[in-house]
């Protein structure tokens, strides 16, 4: 094995963007990146380990960024998400990102998805440990840069949740995101911090707290609460994705029309980007709009301006009714 990767520190409170899958892409971190640097950390969103044959070198660049591998900076700042089970071709893939000197890598054990959960992976891994244990010490034999891993607290209850963290500290994961609920849970049942705060008593490596996360106010609120080592966001930082910035600079507080300001700004740079990249106009649309529906749920009249962007039919449609806010 290569000489391991030393990365700086992970700074107390650090502010995590959640990997989110169909999102979190080279373009729309990119976005992230140039308007809101305030955010510690990025992920891409997972990747999925095959189960057969191997992905060419290039796809793995890809998911990462093209642009973006070649910025270290960047590369050092960025969690590179594996969606993996017991049937995947673990071992090859994670040899050939290692081979790429990726800095980080993530192993993604909290996705609900029925059909990931289906086929073995995300946090269906969560109900067989002694399956879990070996799989993720092959990660770590052959995997040299900092290993961190994104968990539920459990699959249908959380019987396992305190011997899943301690499980991950002994197989050399470096670091432990907890979302407060089971996969059963989906994003029904607010989450329970409780479980973050318990990671902590009982990690040897940093606890990262993730779940209902909505404003600045949630994110003292979960270091305070829970003694976690830095907050992950997902869903509120589609909402806000200004969130990190607000929150370094003490914006608690907000108005309707700071906002739509906000909105704005995202959205212009984020065209530019797409347009630079010559992304069709059908992929634009259908990117803001994905992004877009959170960001209106708190604001008077929301659900009908919500809707209302969900109903544009053409880019020029969807700018002209977000520059009319």
């Amino acid at each position: 094995m290569n000489m391991k990767i030393e990365l700086p520190p992970i700074p107390y409170g650090a502010l995590f963007f959640a990997p989110m899958e169909g999102i979190t892409d080279e373009t729309f971190r990119k976005t992230i990146l140039k308007l809101y640097p305030e955010w510690d950390y990025l992920a891409c969103d997972f990747l999925r380990v095959p189960s057969a044959g191997r992905y060419p070198v290039k796809h793995l660049v890809r998911h990462i960024g093209r642009d973006l591998y070649e910025i270290g900076w960047v590369k050092e700042k960025t969690l590179y998400q594996i969606l993996t089970s017991h049937r995947a071709f673990t071992v090859e893939m994670v040899k050939d990102v290692d081979s790429l000197d990726i800095p980080w890598m993530d192993v993604n054990l909290g996705c609900p998805s029925p059909t990931v959960c289906k086929n073995g992976g995300g946090s269906s891994l969560l109900r067989d440990l002694e399956s879990l244990a070996p799989l993720m010490k092959s990660i770590r034999d052959n995997f040299k840069g900092r290993l961190s891993a994104k968990i539920r607290i459990g699959y249908s209850d959380s019987v396992f949740f305190e011997d899943t963290i301690r499980l991950l500290n002994d197989v050399g994961v470096e670091l432990i995101t907890v979302h407060g609920r089971t996969r059963e849970q989906m994003y029904k049942e607010p989450a329970d911090w409780s479980f973050i705060k318990k990671a902590v008593q009982i990690s040897k490596v940093p606890i990262i707290g993730n779940g209902d996360v909505w404003n600045t106010e949630d994110i003292d609120r979960m270091l305070n609460e829970t003694g976690c080592h830095g907050v992950m966001v997902a869903r509120g930082a589609l909402k806000s994705p200004w969130m990190a910035q607000d929150y370094r600079r003490g914006i608690f507080k907000e108005t309707d029309q700071e906002r739509f300001q906000k909105m704005k700004n995202f959205f212009n740079e984020y065209r530019a980007l797409l347009e630079n990249e010559n992304v069709s106009m059908r992929g634009l649309l259908k990117q803001s709009k994905a992004i877009s529906k959170y960001m209106v749920n708190t604001v008077e009249n929301g659900e009908t301006l919500r809707r209302r962007l969900m109903l544009t039919q053409t880019v020029p449609e969807f700018f002209s009714l977000i520059e009319s806010l």
